[in-house]
């Protein structure tokens, strides 16, 4: 953790860290371990309430549970130093990235989209989708999937995406609301740049929408 720390890498520790803490707190309140049964595959993986498992800890003799209280304890407080630490980071992150929305402002309630980031050799272009989770009421994944990433010449950022989003014509993607992000290129792309570039997307639409949803209503 302390290397991943040093070079600003958030993710996939960030939600480690959260599963370990919150496995602690269960441990300590309950008695029981938390747990998932996925992998964490990507640095973008998400996890949702219904990944979140809990089972009961083996049988322990006496002395076996005081040493299982011990190490709980000891373990709590440095794991909560940890989590804070990369909280840090990334608050410090998602307050440096500016979302500017480009094209198809009236149609943030879409379930996808696409958004740009450029450094100053190489622009990548990313497409958002947003899905329920199934069987559950109000959970949702949005995964990312990376269409473009080089050059962008003379061609624009609608271009780029007609051009290299295979879905482009079927889906009707014109109407998908485009956003460019800025932000420092001091911190790693894939580890903490691409999921909080997300987080912060997902967070400017849900605002919007609700905002005009109070403004109609």
């Amino acid at each position: 953790m302390n290397k991943h720390l040093e070079r600003m890498e958030v993710y996939p520790m960030f939600i480690e860290l959260s599963l370990h803490l919150g496995n602690i707190q269960t441990l300590l309140t309950q008695n029981k371990i938390l747990y998932v049964d996925k992998k964490l595959t990507s640095t973008d993986d998400e996890l949702v309430l219904n990944d979140l498992k809990v089972r009961d800890i083996p049988v322990l003799d006496d002395e076996e549970v005081i040493e299982y209280q011990k190490i709980l304890k000891n373990s709590q407080p440095q794991l909560h130093d940890y989590f804070n630490f990369a909280k840090s980071i990334w608050s410090i992150v998602y307050d440096s990235i500016d979302v500017v929305v480009k094209r198809n402002k009236n149609n943030l309630q879409s379930k996808s989209g696409f958004f740009s980031y450029k450094t100053p050799e190489i622009l990548y272009v990313w497409q958002y989708t947003t899905r329920k989770v199934y069987k559950t009421k109000n959970q949702t994944k949005t995964s990312l999937k990376l269409i473009f990433k080089g050059q962008q010449d003379n061609l624009t950022i609608p271009e780029i995406i007609s051009t290299f989003s295979k879905t482009y014509e079927k889906n009707n993607e014109v109407s998908y609301p485009i956003f460019e992000v800025f932000c420092n290129d001091i911190f790693p792309l894939e580890q903490t740049l691409v999921p909080i570039f997300k987080r912060k997307i997902l967070s400017y639409v849900n605002q919007n929408v609700t905002i005009t949803r109070k403004l109609i209503s």
